[in-house]
Order: C-alpha cells, then sequence, then structure tokens
C-alpha cells in the first residue's frame, strides 16, 4: 500500500486487476474482507468498504452464506470503464506533459518501444 490513494481505493483496484488478469472468473469466489484485512494489514472496515464499491458497482455480487462473487461482465466492464478514463483522462495528462517537457511524439515511440523491449526481455 502506499499514501497516492486511499487504501480502499488501492484494495479495489488490485481486486479489479485480479479480475482483469483472470485469477477471479465470473461466479468465482473472492477472497473474504477479514482475509483481505489481514494480507493488506489494513483496518476490516476499509476492505469491507472496498468489496461494497465494487457490489455497488455490479463488479461482485453476495451469495448467501457463502461469500463475495464475480458478476457475470465483470471483466468486461472494469476495463470497459478503465479504458474510457485511460482515453479521457491519464493519456492527455500524460501527452501534455511530454509537450510541457519538450519530449516530441517520436521520442515518445522510441521511449515506448524500448521500454517494452525491456519489460518482455
Amino acid at each position: 500500500m502506499d499514501d497516492s490513494q486511499p487504501v480502499f481505493v488501492q484494495i479495489i483496484k488490485m481486486i479489479e486487476d485480479d479480475i482483469i488478469s483472470g485469477v477471479y472468473k465470473a461466479d468465482d469466489l473472492i477472497v473474504s474482507t477479514t482475509q483481505i484485512a489481514k494480507v493488506q494489514s489494513v483496518n476490516p472496515t476499509t476492505a469491507v468498504k472496498a468489496v461494497s464499491k465494487l457490489t455497488d458497482a455490479g463488479v461482485l455480487y453476495k451469495r448467501r452464506g457463502i461469500g463475495m462473487c464475480v458478476a457475470p461482465g465483470a471483466r468486461e466492464q472494469i476495463i470497459e470503464r478503465r479504458r474510457a478514463s485511460f482515453l479521457t483522462h491519464t493519456l492527455p495528462d500524460f501527452l501534455g506533459e511530454a509537450r510541457t517537457l519538450g519530449i516530441t511524439e517520436a521520442d515518445l515511440a522510441t521511449l515506448i518501444q524500448q521500454h517494452e523491449r525491456k519489460t518482455h526481455d
């Protein structure tokens, strides 16, 4: 956990990342809020808040007597929402900062390719 975002937001992102990457599939049971709190060393109320937000968003649903499960279509919903956020917020901010620093589109393309090569080596 870091200080850049509220802890419950970081937990939401962690669960969503697991859904996107396939750790959890539709109708899979996720770890309990008690387990999340223990593993992440956070207050159980924080874990409950994160799971509650995901439930409110339709990413998770409660299976009575069992626990919280991944809603059908959750992966696609998360990807669509994050992609829209990336295109409307992250990308314009990124390109604006590059412009401010005098980094050209060609420089950016080269830097991205170099970064990708390092990541895959």
